[in-house]
């Protein structure tokens, strides 16, 4: 786990993105922009939630992830600071000022209309004259210990720590984060359009790879060149590179192969929008049909047939692949 300074994702109030994208169904988040308000996430869009209205419980509370007697953070803190003076615009909501004497605050208010507070002018002007710099970071909304997808990399995710400090979290050898059930599983099991550059995918200083190609070691399909650099200088940015979508590749003969002669532990129908793929197990009468390169629905073939990958159906006469043997 490596801890992070909230700053690392900081989003703008107006984005348009969808912060539920990267949540599991039912999770609860303080609503950006406010301290009474939350949101729940549901397949991966936000709904309204609710909001916190009486005067014993006046706010929602991460830590409790309900309404509270009391803030736990100091996202809804007033911005006065020593060097503030005057009017000042608030980086939690557009709407909304503070009149400062210091780091005392003498006053505050929030513009009505659909205005924004304009801290150039100091008043409230339409939202086409002026810039709503209101933002937040995610653990000013995130209650603690709720993962969350890491949009980089797929094989890592994020939480945040009781502090409300970002924790970058790294999953097992093998797996990838799914929102869906909020942990890491089998990668094979997880859409990814970014696969992760493996850990010394070149090698290391002690051992260099040189002027090779290495498997992506998450499909069947991907590889690296990894360029010669020198003995113990294991190359640091190898360029990406894919068969086509009638091969696989074998690393130890550092080549494309036809797919059906390859062996592969990840999905067996990368590449494949349609159709079907002979699976690996022994005797070939088991197959895979192929949707959006995506296995979707193991098949067997039935008694006395095997899978023939040119027909890419059942047949009878005796079929046999290396993949399967």
């Amino acid at each position: 786990m490596v801890e992070l300074s909230t700053q690392a994702l900081t989003h703008y109030l107006n984005t348009t993105e969808d912060i539920c994208r990267d949540f599991a169904n039912g999770v609860k988040l303080r609503k950006p922009g406010t301290c009474s308000e939350w949101i729940e996430c549901k397949d991966f869009a936000t709904v309204e939630g609710g909001k916190c209205e009486t005067a014993a419980k006046p706010y929602f509370n991460l830590g409790q992830k309900a309404c509270y007697k009391s803030l736990d953070t100091t996202y809804c803190s007033s911005p006065c600071t020593a060097s503030t003076q005057g009017y000042v615009g608030s980086t939690l909501n557009c709407d909304n000022w503070y009149y400062c004497d210091g780091k005392t605050l003498k006053g505050q208010g929030s513009c009505t209309g659909g205005q924004y507070f304009n801290e150039a002018s100091k008043q409230c002007a339409w939202p086409k004259d002026t810039v709503c710099s209101a933002k937040f970071d995610m653990c000013d909304i995130v209650p603690p210990n709720v993962p969350f997808r890491d949009d980089a990399n797929c094989n890592m995710y994020y939480t945040c720590s009781k502090t409300f400090k970002l924790t970058q979290n790294v999953c097992s050898t093998g797996l990838y984060y799914s929102v869906e059930q909020g942990k890491c599983i089998d990668k094979k099991l997880v859409v990814c359009d970014d696969h992760p550059l493996p850990e010394n995918v070149c090698g290391t200083k002690k051992l260099a790879v040189r002027n090779k190609f290495v498997s992506d070691g998450a499909t069947c399909r991907g590889y690296y060149y990894c360029k010669d650099l020198g003995s113990g200088v294991p190359d640091p940015d190898p360029v990406f590179r894919q068969c086509d979508s009638d091969n696989f590749f074998n690393q130890e003969r550092q080549a494309c192969m036809p797919r059906e002669s390859q062996k592969c532990a990840h999905d067996r129908c990368d590449g494949r929008n349609d159709g079907y793929e002979v699976a690996e197990d022994e005797g070939c009468k088991h197959y895979y049909r192929c949707e959006n390169g995506r296995e979707v629905d193991p098949m067997v073939c039935p008694d006395n047939q095997t899978f023939d990958v040119k027909a890419q159906a059942c047949t009878d006469a005796e079929k046999s692949y290396d993949a399967c043997a």
